[in-house]
């Protein structure tokens, strides 16, 4: 069985640049947070206000190695006043702004759960463990997905919580794992030795030092479904064949326009696959005018209920440009090639700065920056065309 050094040196990982937040966001979650947990002293009370306050100015004027420091200082004021909320709310905070392991040593620990035997990093050889996202949205299961290469090779056996639509994703990705599914047992009940979140093997496996960090590995999608799509697209007429999705529920994003991907989708070549879920048929109507006979919807694909299904779709294309969401994520983990549009706001999955990221390595990020719609899209529909160059009927 492989030692700790050797497992770290083959580390699945990325580089752990920052995932942004807004300011005004993250100020209003601590001051919430901070009426839950009792403090020892006014003067911490007024050190914790005074570092958030700081952290959301230096935010709000996009000083990132300012807004750092103060989320490392109320790190360390969460720890030492025993306070989880604010040790997750910090730990958060610095992933989204190049906090590095830091990140990972603050989150891993707001959520460990008492009375059950956390993994410490030691050597796992003849250990079982068990691992669950334990709070957290979806896009979890795809910026994690690589950090269980090293522990299937590491651990007896490894138990991995999921979310059932991932299921048959992780199971083709790591046959070796033992697949059970969230919200049908209790992940404490298993015969494991020890147990971690996500960001517990974050912690262990993505270390400050690029050395000890290794490739990016994808998910693996159905290859056979993903060949049946490919064909009937390419039916359709001559590729290369671009995803894309443009709405969202959530209110608090900036969106582009309809009318913004007037020229982005007339200025790109091939066939155009909706991601997009909900009501696109008004949508889609007005796409149609710009690319005619271009634009592709396909109704047997359901992320809300098949998400395998999905995610053969996105392996399918050649490229894919997207606003921030679930299939945005979905692709990285894929690791199909794939622009994200971003408004000016900080979004919980990407980095508050910089164009890559490094959980997705096929990802390039494209920010708003305070202009109009039309200079990102144009940027965007600039990047796919340098994806796509040289891709037609097939790869």
């Amino acid at each position: 069985m492989a030692s700790r050094r050797s497992i770290l040196e083959k580390a699945k990982a990325a580089d752990l640049r920052p995932q942004g937040v807004d300011g005004k966001r993250l100020q209003k979650v601590l001051d919430r947070a901070k009426k839950f947990f009792r403090r020892p002293s006014r003067h911490a009370d007024e050190s914790v206000e005074r570092h958030v306050r700081l952290m959301a100015q230096s935010i709000e004027r996009r000083d990132w190695q300012a807004a750092r420091e103060h989320a490392l200082a109320l790190g360390l004021l969460g720890e030492q006043l025993g306070d989880p909320g604010l040790v997750k709310k910090a730990g958060r905070g610095l992933r989204r702004l190049g906090g590095g392991n830091r990140a990972w040593q603050l989150i891993a620990s707001s959520k460990q759960v008492p009375g059950r035997p956390e993994w410490d990093g030691s050597d796992l050889a003849g250990s079982r463990l068990a691992v669950e996202r334990r709070e957290g949205d979806l896009a979890i299961f795809f910026q994690f997905a690589s950090l269980l290469g090293p522990v299937v090779a590491a651990a007896e056996r490894c138990t991995v919580l999921v979310e059932p639509r991932l299921a048959p994703l992780y199971r083709r990705t790591y046959p070796a794992l033992d697949i059970r599914l969230e919200g049908e047992g209790d992940l404490a009940a298993t015969d494991a030795d020890v147990f971690a979140c996500f960001e517990t093997l974050a912690k262990h496996f993505w270390p400050d030092e690029p050395t000890a960090r290794a490739p990016f590995i994808p998910l693996e999608p159905d290859r056979r479904l993903v060949a049946e799509l490919r064909s009937t697209y390419l039916d359709r007429g001559p590729g290369p064949l671009i995803g894309f999705a443009w709405g969202s529920l959530n209110k608090s994003k900036d969106l582009p326009a309809l009318d913004d991907w007037r020229a982005l989708l007339g200025n790109l070549p091939g066939r155009f696959i909706s991601m997009q879920y909900g009501d696109v048929g008004p949508a889609l109507s007005e796409f149609e005018r710009w690319a005619p006979g271009r634009i592709i919807h396909d109704a047997s694909v359901d992320q809300l209920s098949d998400m395998d299904r999905f995610a053969a779709q996105i392996a399918a294309l050649d490229a894919v440009v997207t606003i921030s969401n679930t299939g945005a994520n979905l692709a990285g983990a894929l690791g199909v090639p794939t622009v994200i549009m971003l408004d000016d706001g900080f979004r919980l999955s990407w980095p508050a700065f910089g164009e890559t990221v490094a959980t997705y390595p096929s990802v390039r990020l494209v920010r708003k920056g305070g202009q109009a719609w039309a200079s990102a899209m144009q940027e965007a529909g600039g990047r796919v065309t340098q994806i796509i160059g040289g891709v037609g009927d097939g790869r």
